[in-house]
């Protein structure tokens, strides 16, 4: 007996919904994204594209080109009705959609995207420097699943915090935006072989690049590259 029969592509899937859905549809069943070509009525057979080039409505934000993107079912679509869904670059209780093909604008209400069938996509730190890594604020702890740029900007004196890497590799360039008060950034792992771990920015334009490392079994982060941020050991 064959373990498989081929039946189709995959391209998309066949669908039948408890009510009506509208062409363009946004619908999630589990960990599958698929979007609705043309109109289905409740309790019908219709499909549900899970390949392909699609327009999607987005949050409020710039979302750069090849950023991965997850639908927020609950989301704020620029411009259109809160709470009806929208796309977005935060994973977090969200589900995989896909991969940009083309930058978006903060003011821009859809990002185009290459829609996939479901990936395990547990962190970004494939992506380059290019890729936006949100700046936490004052006291709060930069996003370590990805590979990207912190652009750090302070209403006063503040703090921010950077735990251990998830994964060899991983890059994150910190750059001092906008300064109004110093910005230091206490890191769980020393940042070189003098075992500093606390980041002083107090002039803005100044960057440190950082790329994690295993030593025995443990991943640290080390500066590639530092243009004016001070280096002390709290």
């Amino acid at each position: 007996m064959a373990q498989a029969t081929f039946v189709q592509d995959g391209n998309s899937v066949d669908y039948t919904p408890g009510s009506a859905v509208a062409a363009g549809a946004v619908v999630v069943q589990n960990s599958l994204v698929g979007i609705a070509r043309t109109p289905i009525a409740a309790n019908a057979l219709g499909s549900l594209a899970t390949v392909g080039l699609f327009d999607v409505v987005k949050v409020t934000g710039a979302i750069n080109a090849g950023a991965a993107i997850y639908w927020d079912a609950d989301g704020d679509p620029l411009g259109g009705d809160a709470g009806t869904g929208a796309a977005t670059t935060t994973s977090g209780g969200n589900t995989f959609m896909g991969f940009t093909v083309k930058a978006a604008a903060e003011a821009d209400t859809t990002v185009r995207l290459l829609l996939l069938k479901p990936v395990t996509v547990s962190n970004t730190i494939h992506l380059d420097l290019t890729n936006v890594v949100a700046d936490p604020g004052n006291a709060g702890a930069i996003p370590i699943t990805d590979s990207g740029t912190v652009q750090l900007v302070t209403a006063g004196a503040e703090t921010r915090t950077l735990a251990a890497p998830t994964d060899v590799g991983q890059v994150l360039s910190l750059c001092f935006k906008t300064k109004v008060g110093n910005c230091v950034v206490t890191c769980a792992t020393g940042v070189n072989q003098t075992g500093n771990n606390t980041l002083t920015f107090d002039t803005a334009g100044e960057v440190i690049v950082l790329a994690a490392i295993a030593v025995g079994a443990d991943k640290r982060w080390r500066v590639v590259a530092n243009d004016g941020v001070g280096l002390t050991t709290a």
